[in-house]
């Protein structure tokens, strides 16, 4: 019954009370009782405002508390969404466990390293088959604190981890642990490149360096050597001496290709290719190799200085590495959006199990040869980078003892029709 009825209510009671008893009773007793009723009503009518004015302001102030609690649960909603979205965010695998290593979240980077679409509720273990990861969970949950250590993960590939484990607090009556999964493979891989390139540079520069102090002592400790010997040993000094200095300038070049960005403009190929056969020309001609070119006229938009510097370095490694009266054919076409870039030989060949290693730095299929040749071991690594950077790729397919062919692929600035021609260059 709502509150601001009852004084009538009352009132009403009252005057039908009055109505019944009034006749019946003396004078004095009906002028009391008449001013016990007016009192009554009057009381009735103050308590009964006074009880509408407490609902009220119960009522309101429930309102108020409705309103405050759908509103914290529209932020505690939206702060939740924030914390999944920056976990989420993280660039790093994050997971989330309990005390007894089952998942309760984890973000979206974790589901693509283990390659699962949903995995909440599932053992740690059922997720990465990976038990040193297991143990180290079981650990910090025994100690309630932050735990740290490497591990090795084979699921779905292998990696090299580090893992943070820290205590989050409690929910639902169970302690939440957060697993953070920092990948060091490709620092590890780094740094075994950069251990072996020290290890490489250090025996490229000591073998020369050691030829010239042999030399240099041996001229040194015999003032009565034939000037023909004297001669010959300071022409092998020069020649070392020359090694060292490619050797230190090819290093030169690929830290330039791997430091800088190349700066670009549109020019022709087919005039870069031809003007890098006429520079091995000589080089072409002491080998008693042919040269040949099937170019089509393509526009590119590269470094020309660079560009060149990969078709040297690729028709070098044709000539030196071919048989006497062997060929080199050069092609450039066009091949979806794609310039090409084709050095084949007919030379000796890379064995198969080689080819996954010859653009490394320094490697040589055949050391000795390739010492003798005048190769530092680091053309086919230039090439390499300085097409990478100009968002291209290089492939290889070679037969051992019958030849190979380098391809070269490149982004092309189409140039209206291209028309394919050929010149042949020979030794005289």
């Amino acid at each position: 019954m709502n509150p601001r009825w009852l004084p009538w209510s009352l009132l009403a009671s009252a005057g039908l009370l009055l109505l019944t008893a009034l006749p019946r009773l003396p004078s004095a007793w009906r002028e009391a009782l008449l001013v016990a009723a007016l009192g009554g009503m009057l009381l009735a009518i103050y308590f009964a405002h006074r009880l509408a004015h407490r609902v009220g302001a119960m009522r309101q102030q429930l309102h108020e508390l409705n309103e405050q609690l759908e509103s914290l649960n529209v932020e505690l909603a939206a702060q939740q969404r924030r914390r999944l979205a920056l976990i989420d965010g993280l660039p790093i695998p994050l997971l989330i466990c309990d005390e007894d290593a089952m998942l309760r979240y984890v973000n979206r980077v974790a589901l693509e390293w283990f390659g699962f679409r949903y995995i909440t509720g599932k053992s740690l273990l059922a997720l990465t088959f990976c038990y040193d990861l297991y143990l180290l969970m079981l650990k910090a949950a025994r100690r309630m604190s932050t735990v740290t250590g490497e591990v090795t993960l084979s699921f779905p590939k292998e990696r090299h981890v580090e893992v943070t484990i820290w205590y989050l607090g409690e929910a639902d009556s169970h302690h939440l642990f957060a697993i953070a999964l920092l990948d060091k493979s490709e620092l590890l891989r780094l740094e075994q490149v950069r251990r072996d390139f020290v290890a490489n540079v250090s025996h490229e520069f000591r073998t020369p360096l050691a030829s010239i102090r042999s030399l240099a002592e041996t001229i040194h400790d015999d003032p009565s050597m034939p000037q023909e010997t004297r001669q010959r040993f300071l022409s092998l000094i020069i020649q070392e001496a020359d090694r060292l200095t490619r050797i230190a300038d090819d290093l030169l070049t690929l830290a330039r290709v791997e430091s800088t960005v190349p700066e670009k403009e549109v020019f022709d190929l087919e005039p870069l290719i031809q003007q890098a056969m006429q520079e091995m020309a000589a080089e072409a001609q002491r080998h008693q190799v042919h040269m040949q070119a099937e170019l089509q006229p393509l526009k590119l938009f590269a470094n020309r200085d660079q560009i060149l510097q990969v078709v040297l370095n690729l028709l070098s490694n044709a000539i030196r590495y071919n048989k006497p009266n062997g060929r080199v054919i050069v092609r450039s076409y066009l091949q979806e959006d794609q310039a090409v870039i084709e050095v084949e030989d007919t030379g000796i060949g890379i064995p198969s199990e080689a080819l996954p290693r010859i653009f490394e730095r320094f490697y040589r299929v055949d050391k000795t040869r390739s010492r003798a040749t005048g190769g530092t071991g680091l053309g086919l690594a230039i090439v390499k980078h300085i097409v990478e950077a100009h968002g291209g790729t290089v492939e290889v397919e070679s037969e051992y003892r019958v030849g190979s062919t380098f391809r070269v692929r490149l982004p092309a600035t189409i140039d209206g029709g291209a028309s394919s021609g050929a010149a042949e260059t020979a030794p005289a």
